[in-house]
């Protein structure tokens, strides 16, 4: 209130630069109060989502974290700031490891960039947050996505066997397992060979296993 009762006209600079002050001085909530005036008044402010994300990540509001840095980095995308999407996310990963459309939206943004490994880094390291089995959905969710992006690569296929045998669906697991034989050598094929004993535990099985273990390359 200004004088004689008056409200204060808005003034975005002057909230704004409050708001940074109180979030120097760790009064976070304080700052996000500051924040969301000047969101009320132009919900699109760019510059305010990215200030107010990571406040709102650390006093516990996921949500409105995630709505805050998924319209960031959707503005800086349409406006061709590509790279600097991808770093609001990088950000974001941070903030929120176990939100997975954050991982499902960075990897999108590599796969823009012409950056399938990197996509698909990103979805492996995702689902390696969300292995509570509360999770497992969301962790599934990131490997298969993994997969239609690079679908002859090792890791997001293993790891999707894996995740699944742990989930009961043994034979889907066993399926992609096989899949990857022709192209495992050395410890991948190990790996492969053990994981098919360990889920049908046959003398053949044990024999593959072994006659992988001994082998060299």
């Amino acid at each position: 209130m200004g004088w004689f009762g008056r409200k204060r006209s808005y003034d975005r600079s002057r909230l704004l630069d409050q708001a940074m002050r109180a979030a120097g001085r760790r009064r976070h909530k304080r700052a996000i109060s500051l924040y969301r005036e000047i969101l009320a008044v132009d919900p699109n402010d760019l510059l305010v989502h990215r200030k107010i994300a990571p406040l709102l990540a650390r006093t516990r509001q996921p949500a409105d974290a995630w709505e805050s840095y998924r319209r960031a980095a959707g503005q800086l995308s349409k406006q061709g700031f590509v790279d600097q999407a991808i770093g609001v996310y990088r950000e974001a990963c941070v903030h929120l490891p176990r939100e997975h459309r954050l991982w499902l939206a960075l990897a999108d943004l590599e796969v823009t960039r012409r950056r399938p490994v990197d996509a698909v880094n990103a979805l492996l390291d995702g689902s390696r947050r969300l292995r509570s089995r509360r999770m497992w959905q969301e962790a599934l969710a990131l490997l298969q996505h993994a997969r239609k992006i690079q679908p002859t690569a090792f890791e997001p296929g293993y790891e999707l066997a894996c995740l699944l045998a742990r989930a009961g669906a043994r034979d889907r697991a066993k399926r992609i397992l096989q899949e990857l034989l022709p192209r495992a050598r050395g410890r991948q094929l190990r790996q492969v060979r053990w994981r098919l004993f360990f889920l049908s535990p046959t003398p053949a099985a044990a024999w593959r296993w072994i006659a992988a273990a001994v082998a060299r390359g």
